[in-house]
Formats: structure tokens, sequence, C-alpha cells
């Protein structure tokens, strides 16, 4: 790639709205602009986990290198920390082949400690701890938990939902081991243009109107089924990993894995997923609203090679860089 500026120092970031085709359009993307993706995904960084969290093909896999996929197994523990650190390192690695690192993904935590300057928590995981926690949870509920967080952190309880028993537990976890809240370890979180510049990111975000997104939830929930989510669940099972770990929980497989245990119908996992996947295109509209520095395509009514188009214009415009 031929270039006016210094290309190594860019990066892209191409995020948006769930479902909305952002693994798809960053392949395009990567190989006109001679780039590696970097995955921020909080999901598809678990092994054997592919339909679920609808990873990119081996195919596509084979077309642009990718970073941060299968990284660890699903009853590995991969957190926020641990995935900055992972994107430091496939970032400097990819500027050093002269390449360019494009950041494709929507998980709202991964993109604030990458983009915003976020202030990680400081404490570590502590099973003992949360192993109490969660016998606490047990015996008197979740919604207990969620008071008790609330005595002490009351923006982070205003953020977290009563029945979020993993986040509940995390945030009591760090009072308790640094006195302080978990709230006062978050960053800015309003979209610090200044981060932005400093990290000389390029950030454009893919959006379309609510019905048309749901429309793509549903035909992914079709797909997924008719790609075998529910053979891959049965087989998670069988190799021994349990229903309660954390990504077992995640969306896309505590719907479904009451179906393989007989313990749900089919129909209603599906409408449960689907309701589900609304409320979570809902939640990341409401974050995405405070990012002032994402430079938004609407891609309705465009075919991907055209979203992909607009995403390199857009990029070439804002570096200066000459293919």
């Amino acid at each position: 790639m031929g270039k006016t500026g210094e290309c190594e120092e860019h990066m892209l970031v191409i995020t948006g709205l769930t479902a909305i085709g952002k693994t798809s359009t960053s392949l395009i993307v990567a190989e006109q602009l001679g780039g590696e993706i970097i995955s921020c995904d909080s999901m598809k960084v678990y092994k054997f986990m592919d339909i679920g969290t609808a990873k990119p093909s081996a195919e596509a896999r084979r077309r642009v290198t990718h970073h941060i996929i299968d990284v660890v197994a699903p009853d590995e523990p991969y957190n926020v920390a641990m995935f900055l650190r992972d994107a430091e390192k496939a970032i400097a690695e990819i500027r050093s082949r002269g390449k360019l690192p494009i950041v494709v993904g929507g998980t709202a935590l991964y993109l604030s400690a990458l983009l915003e300057d976020y202030n990680l928590p400081i404490a570590p995981p502590c099973e003992e701890l949360r192993q109490r926690l969660r016998m606490e949870a047990a015996e008197r509920g979740t919604r207990a938990l969620h008071e008790q967080l609330m005595s002490v952190d009351p923006l982070a309880a205003s953020k977290i939902h009563p029945n979020d028993l993993v986040r509940i537990v995390r945030a009591l976890e760090v009072y308790e081991l640094t006195g302080k809240p978990i709230s006062h370890h978050w960053g800015r979180g309003d979209g610090d243009e200044r981060i932005i510049l400093e990290r000389n990111a390029i950030v454009i975000g893919l959006t379309a109107s609510k019905e048309w997104v749901r429309r793509r939830i549903d035909e992914r929930a079709i797909w997924m089924l008719e790609a075998g989510l529910l053979d891959e669940i049965k087989w998670l099972l069988k190799a021994g990993y349990s229903p309660d770990l954390k990504p077992m929980q995640a969306l896309g497989y505590r719907e479904y894995t009451p179906v393989v245990l007989g313990q749900k119908k089919l129909e209603e996992a599906l409408d449960e997923f689907k309701r589900n996947s609304y409320k979570f295109e809902k939640r990341q509209r409401t974050w995405f609203k405070k990012r002032r520095y994402i430079q938004w395509i609407n891609v309705e009514g465009m075919e991907v090679g055209e979203v992909a188009s607009e995403i390199v214009r857009r990029f070439l415009l804002a570096t200066g860089v000459i293919l």
C-alpha cells in the first residue's frame, strides 16, 4: 500500500449493530486496504463455539488473517484486560508487517477499553469470593445482591440489570477487594475524541432502522438453527462443558441449551432468542448514541460491496492514504 501519511500509525474500526453485516463487510475492506482483522467480540474468543457466535468461516480466515478468535476453551477465563493485552499485541504485530489493523466487532466493553482509555478494574478475579457471592444469590436471590450493590455503588447498580448475576458479582468483588466501587474504575465513557485521535483510529459504524435490523436478526436466528447450533450445543455438553459456564449463558446458547436438555420446546427458545436479540440491539443503540467519534453508514438498501467501498472511501479521505 502506497501512502502520503504514515499508514502504519492508523487503525480502522468497524463496529455497529448486531447482525448488520460487519463480518462480511470487513473481509472486503481488509482485502482492499491490505489489512488484518482484530476481532472485538467477547464470544468469538471461545473455541468450539462457532455457530452461536457467528464466527468468520474457515474460508474467510484463509482470505484474511484474523486475531483474537479461538483463544481459550469455554471453561477458561477471558476478560477485558486480557482482550486489551491481546489487541495491543496484535496491533503492534500487524503494523510491524506494514499492514493496517482493522478492529471489527460490537462488544461495548472491549471497544471502551481499546478506544476510550478505559480504566480497568485493578482487582484480579477471586474465585473463593465469587463462590460465596453466588451461594448468597442462590439463598437470597440475585435481586438481594443487586440491592447490596446499590448500597455501595449506586452508579454501577443503575447500569447493571438486577438479574445479571455475573456483572453484579464482579462489581461486588471489585468493591470488596479494593475498597472502591467498580464505577470508580470506569473510563469517561463519553466518547472522548482526544483519545481517538491519539489512537489514530478511524471509527465507522454500520446502522439501519430498527425494523430492518430485526429482520436481519430473524434471518440469523433461522440460519443458526439450520447451520447446526443444537448439534454444537450437544457437542459442548458431551465434551463436559457445564451449561452454567459464562459463555454458555451468552445470547444464542442460554436460550437453546434447555432445548438440548429436553427442558424447553424449540419454538419457545426461538422466540426467546429473538426477543433477547432485540433487547441487545436496543442496548447497543443506547451505547453507540454517546460515541460522537463514530462515523455512521446506514446500510439499508446497500449491497455488502457497496458498504465496503464506502468504508474504504471514508478511510482514505480521513487519512490521505493512497492505494
